[in-house]
C-alpha cells in the first residue's frame, strides 16, 4: 500500500521532478544510487550503516563512528546520506569508507541497497526513519538503532497524523533520545516505550577547542582579514538572517571602522543570493569560492563562505558569534561549537531544536538570546563594546559545556547491546 501510495505521488509530481532533473544536476546527482545502485560491498566482514540526513548529521556522527571503528576493527562501516553537501562532507571525512546516497522508500530500492551493502545493524542520526526501509530491515532482522534522537515540538504533530508512521515507528529496535522531551514525543509516537531511552546529545563530545594563534593567523590572512581585525561570524544562517546581519554591521562600522563580517550560510548554494544581498547593500563582497580559486580578497570586504564543512573553524576567528536558524522558524542551529571556544554567543528566540544547549547557556548566563531582528544591533554593540564582558559571556559559555560528555559512548554501548541480544540478519522474520 505503501508503495501505492509512492506511486500516486510520483505521478501527480512527475512533471515538476522531470523538470528538476532536466534543469538541475543536483537533482540527477546520485539518482543511479538512490533507485539502490549503490557499489555491492565485497568480502564476509561484519558490517555497520551509519545513516545520516545532512552535513550536522555527518559531522555528529564522526566521534561514533570512530568509537566503533576502534572497537571493531574487524568490521565494515558504510556511511550514507540524503542531501549532495552532506555527500561531500561525508566523502571529505570518511573517503576511505564506502559512502553513498540514501535510497528512495520505494521496496524495489531499499530491497536492492541492503542486498549490496548487507549491513548487520543500521544506525539512524537524529530520526530518519523511513516506512519501507524499517520494515525491510524487520523482516531481514536487520536491528534499526536511532542514535541522538530527536522529534521536535513542531514535527511530532505531523507524524501523530500519519497512521503508517506509528507503524514504523514501532518497528525501530532502539530509540537513543538526546533528552526525556523527545524520548516522551517517541513513546507517543509508537517507539516501544521499552525501547526508549536517554542517552544525552553527543554534539557535547568532541566539540572544538579555539584555534592556536599561528591557524587563526593562517586563516584570517587568507581570507584577507587582518590578524588583529574584530570579526563578526554569522554561522548557519537562513533567510532573511543576513540581511538582518548586513543591517546590523552597518550601524556597528562607525563605533567599530575596522570590524569585518563573515556569512557562513547554512546551505552554501545560496552563497550567491548572499553575496548579491551585501553587493545591493553597498559592501564589498568576496566569496570563499572566489578565493579558493585565486582571487584576492577586496580591503574590508564582506566575505561569504559557500564551501562545506568550514564553519567550525571559522568559529576561531570570531569575536562575536551568531548562530542562524534562531530568527526564523527553523528551530536554530548548533550553538555549541562556538560556545565551546569561549566566544560569546548571540542567537534569537527560535531554539527549539537546541532546547537542551540554549537553556544550559542561558542558566550559566553564557549566551545573549535576543527576542527578533530590532535586537540584534543593540547585543552586538553591546559586546562589542565592552570586551571584558563579553570575554566573562563566553567563558561561562565554555565552562558550562565541560562535563557534559559521553553521549557518544553510551549510544555505543546501545549499539552493542542490541547485537548481543539481535539474531543474525536474515534468521528472522518480523510481522
Amino acid at each position: 500500500m505503501l508503495d501505492l501510495l509512492y506511486i500516486l505521488a510520483s505521478l501527480v509530481a512527475w512533471p515538476w521532478v522531470l523538470l528538476m532533473l532536466i534543469l538541475s544536476a543536483r537533482w540527477r546527482r546520485g539518482l543511479g544510487e538512490r533507485l539502490g545502485g549503490v557499489p555491492a560491498r565485497g568480502g564476509d566482514r561484519r558490517c555497520l550503516w551509519v545513516h545520516g540526513a545532512s552535513v550536522g548529521e555527518v559531522l555528529l556522527a564522526k566521534g561514533f563512528i570512530a568509537g566503533w571503528r576502534k572497537a571493531h576493527p574487524d568490521w565494515d562501516v558504510a556511511v550514507s546520506t540524503v542531501t549532495p553537501t552532506g555527500q561531500d562532507v561525508a566523502k571529505k571525512n570518511f573517503g576511505e569508507l564506502p559512502v553513498f546516497f540514501w535510497p528512495l522508500d520505494f521496496s524495489p530500492c531499499v530491497r536492492r541497497t541492503l542486498d549490496r551493502i548487507r549491513p548487520d545493524a543500521v544506525v539512524l542520526v537524529e530520526l530518519e526513519v523511513w516506512p519501507n526501509f524499517v520494515k525491510t530491515c524487520a523482516a531481514r532482522g536487520i536491528p534499526v538503532v536511532v542514535v541522538n534522537g530527536r522529534i521536535s515540538e513542531r514535527s511530532a504533530p505531523r507524524y501523530a497524523k500519519l497512521g503508517f508512521m506509528r507503524r514504523a515507528f514501532s518497528r525501530v529496535t532502539r530509540f537513543c533520545a538526546q533528552e526525556e522531551a523527545y524520548a516522551a514525543r517517541a513513546r507517543a509516537l509508537g517507539f516501544a516505550p521499552e525501547r526508549v531511552s536517554v542517552t544525552g546529545n553527543m554534539k557535547f563530545d568532541g566539540l572544538p577547542e579555539a584555534p592556536s594563534p599561528e591557524a587563526k593567523a593562517a586563516l584570517a590572512a587568507k581570507l584577507g582579514i587582518a590578524p588583529d581585525a574584530r570579526v563578526l561570524v554569522g554561522g548557519s544562517t537562513h533567510d532573511p538572517e543576513e540581511k538582518h546581519l548586513l543591517c546590523a554591521f552597518r550601524g556597528l562600522q562607525a563605533a567599530h571602522p575596522g570590524l569585518r563580517l563573515v556569512l557562513v550560510p547554512r546551505h552554501p548554494e545560496r552563497g550567491g543570493d548572499v553575496a548579491r544581498d551585501a553587493a545591493d547593500a553597498g559592501f564589498a563582497v568576496i566569496r570563499k569560492t572566489q578565493i579558493d580559486g585565486g582571487a584576492k580578497p577586496p580591503p574590508d570586504a564582506v566575505v561569504v563562505v559557500d564551501t562545506v564543512g568550514e564553519l567550525r573553524t571559522l568559529w576561531g576567528l570570531a569575536t562575536v558569534a551568531f548562530v542562524g536558524g534562531s530568527l526564523t522558524t527553523r528551530g536554530g542551529q548548533n550553538i555549541m561549537e562556538p560556545a565551546a571556544m569561549g566566544r560569546p554567543v548571540v542567537f534569537g528566540p527560535h531554539m527549539e531544536n537546541f532546547r537542551e544547549a540554549s537553556a544550559l547557556l542561558l542558566a550559566a548566563d553564557g549566551c545573549l538570546q535576543i527576542s527578533g531582528p530590532d535586537a540584534l544591533l543593540p547585543a552586538l554593540a553591546g559586546l562589542l563594546g565592552d570586551d571584558a564582558s563579553a570575554g566573562a559571556l563566553g567563558e561561562r559559555a565554555r565552562a558550562s559545556l565541560t562535563g557534559m560528555a559521553g553521549a557518544t559512548a553510551r549510544n555505543l554501548a546501545s549499539i552493542e547491546e542490541v547485537l548481543t541480544t539481535a539474531p543474525k540478519p536474515g534468521s528472522l522474520i518480523r510481522p
